[in-house]
C-alpha cells in the first residue's frame, strides 16, 4: 500500500528550557482524506523511529469499515531524523537531550502547533513504550490547565510506568550491553545481514525489520550505521523521571478520557512480579485491557498482525460507544 506523506519540523521549548525540535509526518492514503474520519497519533519507543507504524498503518488502513483519514507519527527529539535538528544539544547538553521528559514536550509541541484538529475531529493516541510515557506527559499538561485532553482516546501498547526505585534498577542494566551494541556496518548488506541475528532486531517481523532497516539507519557509500547511535539510546535508560511521572499521571488520565492497554503475552523487558501489580492497581481505572500473543515488550514489531487485530477491536469498540465495550 502506497501512503502519501508531509514532513514537518516543529520546534518547542523542553523541560529545561531549552528549545527542541522534532520531525513528524503526516500519512494520508489519498490527496483528500476524509474530514470526519479518525485521526491517529502516533508515538515510538526507545531505540525506534516515527516509521515504525507504517507496518502497522498499511494493516489498519486494509480492514474494511475502519475510518481512518490520516495518521501523525512524532519522532523522539533525540531520534531518528529529528536527531540531527537537535545536533547543538548532543553536543553542548547531553543530559537534556537524553531526558525522555523531552519526548513529551515536542508532543505537546506538536498538538498546539496548529496542524492537529484536535478540537473538532475524533483523534486517538496510539503510542508504544516511551511513547506512552510522552503521551501522558502531553494529555497531562492539558488536565492540569484545566483543559479538555485533545485526545478522545489512548491506547498504551507496553507501557513502562514505575516507581523510582523499581525503574532505576530495572533500566539502568539495559545502559551497558545498549552502549556496547554495534551500529557501525561497511555496507548496507552487511547491516541487514545483523539485523537477522542480532538482539532486539532478530525477533521482529520481517515487515518491521525492513522499516527499520530503511528509515532507521543512513546508508551511504562508505557504509551503514543506526541515525540514534548506541551511545545515545543508552544514556536514555538512566533517565527514569518520565516512568515515574507516567505512573503518577495515569490515575487523572484515566478519569479524564478512555485509556487502553496492550501488553505482550511474553514477559520479557518487565517481570511478571512488577507487571502484574501494576495492573492489578490499575484495571479498574482502564477501559480495556489486552494481551498480544507472540510478542513481547517490541508487540507492534514482533506480532504487526496481533497488534492491529487487537488495535482494530479496540478503534470499533470506540466508534459503537461505551456501551458496546466489553467489562474488564
Amino acid at each position: 500500500m502506497t501512503f502519501l506523506s508531509q514532513r514537518h519540523v516543529i520546534t518547542c521549548k523542553g523541560v529545561t528550557g531549552r528549545s527542541l525540535n522534532t520531525v513528524v509526518v503526516r500519512y494520508t492514503r489519498n490527496e483528500r482524506p476524509s474530514s470526519s474520519g479518525t485521526i491517529l497519533v502516533l508515538a515510538h519507543a526507545v531505540g525506534c523511529h516515527k516509521e515504525q507504524w507504517l507496518p502497522i498503518l498499511e494493516r489498519l488502513w486494509a480492514i474494511p469499515g475502519l475510518d481512518i483519514s490520516e495518521a501523525w507519527s512524532v519522532e523522539g527529539p533525540n531520534h531518528g531524523d529529528a536527531l540531527a535538528y537537535n545536533k547543538e544539544l548532543l553536543d553542548e547538553a547531553f543530559n537534556a537531550l537524553s531526558d525522555l521528559s523531552g519526548y513529551g514536550q515536542v508532543l505537546l509541541g506538536f498538538i498546539n502547533s496548529g496542524l492537529l484538529d484536535y478540537k473538532h475531529r475524533e483523534v486517538i493516541a496510539i503510542v508504544h513504550s516511551a511513547g506512552c510515557q510522552a503521551a501522558v506527559h502531553a494529555a497531562s499538561a492539558f488536565i492540569r490547565d484545566g483543559k479538555t485532553v485533545p485526545f478522545t482516546s489512548i491506547i498504551l501498547l507496553e507501557p513502562v510506568f514505575l516507581s523510582a526505585d523499581v525503574s532505576n534498577a530495572l533500566l539502568s542494566r539495559l545502559v551497558k550491553p545498549c552502549a556496547a551494541r554495534k551500529w557501525q556496518w561497511k555496507s548496507r548488506e552487511e547491516a541487514a545481514q545483523h539485523v537477522k541475528k542480532a538482539f532486539p532486531w532478530k525477533s521482529w517481523h520481517t515487515d518491521a525489520a525492513e522499516v527499520f532497516l530503511e528509515y532507521g539507519m543512513v546508508h551511504t557509500f562508505e557504509g551503514s550505521q543506526l541515525k540514534l547511535p548506541s551511545h545515545v539510546e543508552a544514556a536514555c535508560y538512566p533517565n527514569t523521571e518520565a516512568q515515574v511521572a507516567g505512573l503518577m499521571n495515569l490515575p487523572s488520565l484515566c478519569e479524564a478520557v478512555p485509556v487502553h492497554i496492550l501488553f505482550g503475552a511474553r514477559y520479557d523487558l518487565v517481570p511478571k512480579k512488577i507487571r502484574d501489580p501494576f495492573i492489578a492497581s490499575f484495571r479498574d481505572k482502564l477501559t480495556s485491557l489486552r494481551w498480544v500473543e507472540e510478542a513481547g515488550h517490541m508487540l507492534p514489531q514482533e506480532n504487526p498482525d496481533g497488534c492491529v487485530e487487537a488495535l482494530s477491536a479496540i478503534l470499533r469498540e470506540n466508534a459503537q460507544g461505551p456501551e458496546q465495550r466489553p467489562k474488564l
